[in-house]
C-alpha cells in the first residue's frame, strides 16, 4: 500500500550567446520572460470556464497541493499516515477557505474530503473504542480519502484532454533529401560529430546524433530508471553495429515490481541550444528485434526552465515492422502538456529557443512491459 502511494504520487493524474548564437544561458532570461511562462494562454483559458479562478490563485493552488504531496507522500511510505493525513487535511481546509478561491467547485470537492476523511476515523472509532481511530489501516484509508481530493482539485483546474495523445509513426514520405543514413553536404566532417552538433540554419534537417558516423555518442546518454521510486526497470543505450550497420540500441527491460514499470535515458545540450527555426525532431530507427516491434515510445524534452522546475514534456511516438530504417518525425507542437512526474502543470509552451536535453523513454502499458530494443541511426531537427 505504501509503495502504491509512492508510485501514484510520482506518476499520478514530470555555446555561449556570444560564440554561438545557438546557445542561450538560463541566467539571460529576465524575470519578465520566466514570470511570462509560469501560466501558458491555454491553462487559464480552461481554468477561468472550469474553475472560474484567476490564473495567479489557480497555479498557487496547484503549488500548494503539489508542494505538500511532496512532503505527505514520503511520510505515508515510511508508516506515518497519520502525519501525511494531518498535512493533507490542513491543506484542504486552507485552500477550501482561502477568499481568492472563488470557485464554489473546488470548495465543495475539498469539503468533502475532509468530511469523508472524518467519516472513515468516526466509523472506525464506532466499531473498535479501543481503539479503531487509532489503527494503522484506518489512518491510511484517511490519509488516502484526502489525496483523492486534492488530486481531484488538480483534475479540476488543470482539465486535462480526455481524448488519446496523437502516436507519432514512420511517415510514407519518400524524400531523398530525408532519407535515412544518405550523405549531406552540410553534415559536419566525421572528426567533428563527438559531441552533439547545433543545426545549422540553412539546413532542411539538422543531425544533433549521428549514430552512423559516431557510435560511441550513444555513451553521452546517461540512464534514467524507475528505480528513482523503488523499480527495477533497467534501460541504457549503447553503441549497436548488427545487420552492417552501426547505430545505437536503446535497450533495456520495463518491469511492475515495486510499482516500477518505466526505463529511459537522457542526453543534455548543457543550457541550451537554439532549435527555433525547426518545426519539429525527427528519429531514424527500427525495431531492435521482433518483440520489439509494435511497441510504443516516449521522445522527452526539455528546455531551460524545465531543469529547474523538474518538468519536461513529452510525445508518443512507433514503429513498424522489424526491417529497414524508417523515419519518424515530432512536431514541436506536439510537446503541449508539461509536466510533472506525471501530472500536468501550468506553465508556458515548450521553449524552442534553449532546449537543455532530449530523451527516450519506455512507460509501462499494453505491450510495453518486458525487454524492448530500438535501433536509432540518427536523431535531429527539420524544417
Amino acid at each position: 500500500m505504501r509503495a502504491v502511494h509512492a508510485a501514484l504520487g510520482l506518476v499520478a493524474r514530470q555555446l555561449d550567446a556570444a560564440s554561438n548564437p545557438l546557445r542561450r544561458s538560463v541566467a539571460s532570461r529576465s524575470s519578465a520572460d520566466k514570470a511570462k511562462m509560469s501560466f501558458s494562454r491555454g491553462a487559464a483559458r480552461r481554468v477561468s470556464t472550469r474553475a472560474s479562478l484567476s490564473p495567479e490563485t489557480a497555479e498557487n493552488v496547484v503549488m500548494q497541493i503539489s508542494g505538500v504531496i511532496k512532503f505527505g507522500a514520503p511520510m505515508y511510505n515510511k508508516g506515518d499516515a497519520r502525519g501525511c493525513a494531518r498535512l493533507y487535511r490542513q491543506t484542504a481546509l486552507s485552500i477550501a477557505r482561502d477568499a481568492s478561491v472563488t470557485s464554489e467547485e473546488i470548495r465543495s470537492c475539498l469539503r468533502d474530503a475532509v468530511a469523508k476523511a472524518d467519516e472513515i476515523a468516526r466509523k472506525a472509532a464506532e466499531e473498535d473504542p479501543m481503539g479503531g481511530e487509532e489503527d494503522q489501516q484506518t489512518r491510511e484509508r484517511v490519509a488516502w480519502a484526502l489525496r483523492r481530493g486534492l488530486d481531484r482539485v488538480v483534475d479540476l483546474i488543470m482539465d486535462p484532454p480526455v481524448d488519446e495523445p496523437t502516436v507519432y509513426r514512420p511517415s510514407d514520405e519518400n524524400d531523398d533529401d530525408d532519407a535515412a543514413g544518405d550523405d549531406d553536404d552540410d553534415a559536419p566532417a566525421e572528426d567533428e560529430a563527438a559531441t552533439p552538433r547545433t543545426p545549422t540554419v540553412d539546413a532542411e534537417t539538422a543531425a544533433l546524433f549521428d549514430f552512423a558516423k559516431t557510435p560511441d555518442l550513444a555513451g553521452r546518454w546517461r540512464s534514467l530508471n524507475d528505480g528513482v521510486m523503488g523499480g527495477v526497470s533497467d534501460g541504457r543505450m549503447r553503441a549497436g553495429s548488427g545487420s552492417g550497420d552501426r547505430h545505437a540500441v536503446f535497450e533495456g527491460t520495463v518491469r511492475l515490481e515495486n510499482n516500477g514499470g518505466f526505463s529511459s535515458v537522457r542526453a543534455s545540450f548543457g543550457s541550451g541550444i537554439n532549435l527555433s527555426q525547426f518545426q519539429g525532431f525527427y528519429m531514424d530507427v527500427r525495431p531492435g528485434d521482433e518483440a520489439s516491434a509494435g511497441k510504443e515510445y516516449l521522445l522527452v524534452v526539455k528546455d531551460d526552465e524545465c531543469m529547474t522546475t523538474q518538468v519536461n514534456f513529452k510525445a508518443k511516438f512507433g514503429t513498424g515492422k522489424k526491417g529497414g530504417w524508417e523515419r519518424v518525425k515530432v512536431p514541436f507542437a506536439a510537446f503541449d502538456r508539461p509536466e510533472r512526474m506525471g501530472r500536468a502543470v501550468m506553465r508556458g509552451a515548450l521553449r524552442t529557443e534553449a532546449v537543455c536535453e532530449v530523451g527516450l523513454m519506455v512507460l509501462k502499458g499494453e505491450g510495453n512491459v518486458g525487454a524492448f530494443a530500438l535501433d536509432v541511426l540518427e536523431l535531429g531537427c527539420f524544417k
